[in-house]
């Protein structure tokens, strides 16, 4: 019997109530549990090493002890995720995996690495520019140091367990493909903020069970009955927020239905391509993290970042877009001009909120977000 949609998204948002639970109940069950900071980093070396990998995403409130540390111009993220850590709030924890993606990253790495002795700091940097013969063999062989890192500290790492969680992790992304793409015909079915509990859920628990849950909620939104078409604005949310279910609800509560995104922790997370077949695990990991669509701190010649916004605002039928982003982001930042000028051109309407992600969703990103949902509105009146 399938179940219903209602009853599969319970296993979802418990797991986001207490987003550590799961891996603290792991470690105290002695399992080995390790954490990362982004999607870049690579994740099934970690689980063919016998971790649970568990991404770190920050946590509300003050963050007095990293303010000690870190410059005035650091991003919230960074600042919530470093001062959880000085405050042992990670002792779950056996290694941290960092990815040089940002400068702000790279910093953070350092820092911690100095600063939060009790587990083993990794750290991948990655290649600037994302084509190219020098930048294959440059990232092939930090992957391979990055294993021998692993491998010091878990043992050696057969090339049979990495494929199979190669494959595991393909079968997971493909599948949250498959669940936008039944948003994008029917975004009702699962609103957004729902669809952010799937989201960071994935990165919260053990991928073989996230994927089990996964697979049950596909087949019950496609069993599910179909709504009448509904009036509500749809919008993309766009930006650099990581911990995002509050401000999602927050911006449909507004009035409308987020109805794709492009944030770190949403559809970015998911695009990299499955393995190509390599015989090599480590030149399928190198192939699929270099063909992955580029996040604003990486160069890739040929991307631009316009045209995707303006592809997911086509393929959701959303009409208009919101971007979250995070103070002092500068990758974001540069990226916004380019996006938002080129909404406009195409007669697109767009809001930028900058927000501080260890604080709770303002009341002012509540009102402004009222406001621009009256424009939308304002607009297909008009075109009515």
């Amino acid at each position: 019997m399938i179940s219903s949609v209602s009853d599969e998204l319970l296993f979802f948002q418990d797991a986001c109530t207490d987003c550590y639970k799961t891996a603290r109940e792991a470690a105290a069950e002695r399992r080995k549990v390790a954490g990362y900071m982004c999607s870049y980093s690579p994740q099934e070396l970690l689980h063919a090493a016998g971790y649970f990998p568990v991404r770190v995403i920050g946590r509300l409130g003050a963050t007095p002890r990293a303010d000690a540390l870190m410059q005035s111009f650091i991003c919230s993220f960074a600042r919530s995720a470093f001062d959880a850590g000085l405050s042992d709030e990670f002792d779950f924890l056996d290694i941290m995996l960092f990815a040089h993606t940002c400068d702000t990253m790279q910093n953070l790495a350092d820092l911690w690495q100095g600063n939060c002795p009790g587990m083993k700091t990794i750290i991948t940097s990655l290649p600037n520019v994302h084509a190219g013969p020098a930048s294959t063999v440059y990232f092939r062989k930090e992957l391979e140091r990055v294993r021998s890192c692993i491998e010091a500290i878990a043992g050696p790492i057969a090339d049979e367990k990495l494929i199979e969680s190669i494959h595991l992790y393909d079968r997971h992304r493909e599948q949250m493909k498959n669940l936008y793409a039944l948003r994008r015909v029917c975004p009702q079915r699962l609103t957004g903020t729902e669809m952010m509990s799937v989201i960071l859920s994935s990165f919260l628990v053990p991928k073989e069970e996230h994927l089990k849950h996964l697979t049950a909620l596909i087949d019950a939104l496609e069993n599910a009955p179909v709504d009448s078409i509904s009036t509500t604005p749809k919008v993309v949310v766009g930006g650099s927020v990581c911990q995002a279910v509050d401000f999602i609800a927050a911006i449909e509560g507004a009035g409308c239905i987020v109805a794709e995104d492009d944030l770190c922790m949403g559809t970015r997370s998911y695009l990299i391509p499955p393995s190509s077949g390599c015989v090599d695990p480590m030149d399928a990991l190198t192939q699929a993290y270099l063909a992955r669509t580029p996040c604003p701190a990486i160069h890739k010649p040929g991307f631009d970042p316009a045209v995707v916004m303006l592809e997911r605002v086509q393929q959701s039928g959303a009409e208009g877009v919101v971007f979250l982003i995070t103070k002092f982001c500068d990758p974001f930042g540069f990226d916004y001009p380019h996006i938002s000028s080129t909404l406009e051109t195409a007669g697109i309407p767009s809001l930028m909120l900058e927000v501080e992600q260890n604080l709770p969703v303002s009341e002012q990103v509540r009102t402004r977000m009222e406001a621009f949902i009256e424009i939308l509105r304002a607009k297909e009146d008009k075109r009515k």
